[in-house]
């Protein structure tokens, strides 16, 4: 049994003498704690209102910005915007090209209203023809084309904005940048506009962010579209807090504030180190965790003085007294030089108490022992009347009709078996001798029983001086001849023994069979679960004498089966011993 250190139960002396150390000054240390990062939040809280002022006001502009492009084009699309129209309509390549010639000189001239806008883009769904106006020299033809594919498949796939007028504008990756766009539709004709989000976030570039900080986009989702490599070294979550900022980061930690669009779903991402933050708190903060550290340090040394002075000793007489109490009965209990006296002397009267305890039980267990000696002896010493008074008979009938020779057979017979019977102090003796004295009673039986009984014996000659308790085989011998053994037919009995060579160790099978009627349903069922089948009668009495004694002398180390053979119908009992009594004697 695995012996538990002392329990931090309720009530025990451990728990009461450390919940007294910290009620004293626990409260301390958490005011100053407190103290510390309610400055430290105040700090951020006013650093966070100023990056999130910065970026609402610059969001407002991006929005407004965004904002005047889709009023261009809705204008463009709306009943007004003829040129969209007229494209649309335009049957022959004639009319056809001269309204994209006129379309593209106007978005052309228009394009430079807008700053942020990189680009507009015509798509006619008719003739599959793309046409895009660029600010000069802001985007190459391999750009260009990327973005034509992107923005064809967008369209053609019907995946174009639609819904809420003040969230049209989306994200898109195309190739190694990053775009917003919107698309209007008027008839087969589709409108849009592009903005690369560098050319958003460049005004933002000269803020003062600090040392490994920056500004970003990121979408609803908290997926960074600009500046991804700071994102991902720290993985940082740009997530929506609770509030108003959060802090973010594996090993480094910084403060996120966020401004979202109401143009599109994206949102403007401060992402602020947390340590040039406190590095504006004064020195106040370093004298505030000297003295939170102090007492820490404090703490645990006061626990430790407890702990060797009182809980040590407390301990170890409380690990003595489970051991104890899981069987160890030779523990005792050790005291070091320096331990309380009170302890000492503790110590002291257990270990006379348990040397007390310990002499009792063994008074005990001898006595147990030799009362445990006294049963087998007596179980040894039963002798069957009725196998007693047919023995007798047996040889006055064969004195009678003056058969001497069969009467001195059955006389010496009866000497040996009486003989072996009375061996009153032994508790195991050679197989060979349990042999010898089985076929005394067979011979006994066969002159009560003639023609009637035949018998055979199957063991290996290095079997035969292994110990085995007396009187096993020949009672289950005895209980066939008196249950199957009868004038009407011949009954054949058979004992096989062999040696199990297992994992746990070496042991004996013993097999005793007879061709008899067999065990009744009723009694095999009660001797299979083990239950005590002796009647008013007296009948089976052998039985449970062979199984009481196995067991003082084996315990479970001994396995007995009882069956009925399903070839022959008669009884068949199998018994496994261990080979080497000593050990289970000794137990």
């Amino acid at each position: 049994m695995r012996i538990r250190r002392m329990s931090w139960q309720r009530g025990s002396l451990r728990l009461k003498l450390i919940l007294s150390v910290l009620v004293m000054t626990v409260p301390l240390i958490g005011m100053l704690l407190y103290n510390n990062f309610y400055a430290i939040d105040v700090v951020r809280g006013q650093v966070a209102d100023s990056y999130k002022n910065m970026l609402t006001l610059y969001m407002k502009q991006i929005d407004s910005d965004l904002n005047d492009v889709d009023a261009y084009m809705n204008t463009m699309s709306g009943l007004s915007g003829f040129d969209l129209i007229s494209l649309d309509a335009a049957e022959s390549d004639t009319d056809y090209y001269s309204s994209k010639v006129y379309l593209f000189n106007k978005l052309n001239r228009d394009i430079a209203i807008y700053g942020s806008l990189s680009s507009f883009f015509v798509y006619a769904e008719k003739r599959q023809d793309f046409m895009d106006v660029s600010k000069s020299q802001q985007l190459t033809i391999e750009e260009k084309d990327r973005i034509q594919h992107y923005l064809t498949e967008q369209i053609e796939s019907g995946s174009i904005p639609s819904g809420d007028p003040t969230q049209r504008w989306r994200y898109a990756r195309i190739g190694k940048n990053n775009y917003l766009f919107d698309i209007v539709q008027t008839g087969n004709v589709y409108l849009g506009g592009l903005v690369s989000t560098d050319q958003l976030l460049e005004p933002l570039q000269s803020l003062q962010i600090g040392e490994g900080g920056t500004v970003l986009l990121a979408n609803e989702q908290g997926e960074a579209i600009t500046s991804t490599k700071l994102i991902d070294e720290n993985d940082i979550k740009l997530h929506q807090g609770d509030g108003d900022y959060y802090l973010s980061g594996s090993d480094r930690k910084y403060l996120i504030v966020d401004s979202a669009s109401v143009m599109g779903d994206f949102k403007l991402v401060a992402v602020i180190p947390d340590q040039q933050i406190l590095d504006r708190l004064p020195y106040l903060q370093g004298i505030i965790w000297i003295i939170t550290g102090g007492s820490l340090l404090f703490i645990p040394l006061g626990l430790y003085s407890i702990r060797q002075a009182i809980l040590v000793p407390l301990n170890r007489l409380l690990l003595s007294m489970k051991r104890v109490r899981s069987g160890d009965w030779s523990n005792r209990v050790d005291m070091e030089q320096g331990v309380s006296e009170e302890f000492r002397i503790l110590g002291d009267s257990f270990n006379a108490m348990m040397t007390e305890i310990d002499t009792l039980r063994v008074n005990v267990y001898e006595e147990q022992l030799n009362k445990q000696k006294e049963e087998l002896q007596r179980l040894q010493l039963q002798v069957n009347p009725h196998f007693f008074l047919n023995s007798l008979n047996i040889v006055y009938n064969l004195a009678k009709v003056r058969n001497y020779e069969l009467t001195m057979e059955m006389t010496r017979s009866l000497i040996y078996y009486f003989r072996y019977m009375f061996r009153s102090n032994t508790t195991f003796v050679p197989l060979k001798d349990e042999l010898e004295h089985t076929r005394n009673y067979l011979r006994i039986q066969s002159l009560r029983f003639p023609d009637k009984l035949m018998w055979t014996l199957d063991v290996p000659d290095y079997l035969l001086h292994m110990p085995i308790p007396p009187l096993i085989i020949q009672s289950f011998v005895e209980n066939s001849i008196k249950h199957a053994v009868t004038m009407d037919k011949l009954v054949r009995i058979s004992m096989q023994i062999d040696l199990l060579d297992e994992d746990t160790g070496s042991r004996v099978n013993i097999v005793i069979q007879d061709t008899g009627k067999g065990f009744d349903a009723e009694v095999l069922r009660d001797l299979q679960a083990g239950r005590s089948i002796e009647n008013e009668r007296g009948e089976h009495t052998g039985i449970w004498n062979v199984q009481r004694r196995l067991k003082l002398l084996y315990g479970e180390s001994v396995s007995i089966r009882f069956d009925n053979d399903p070839v022959s119908g008669g009884a068949a009992v199998f018994i496994i011993v261990p080979i080497n009594p000593s050990m289970e004697e000794t137990q």
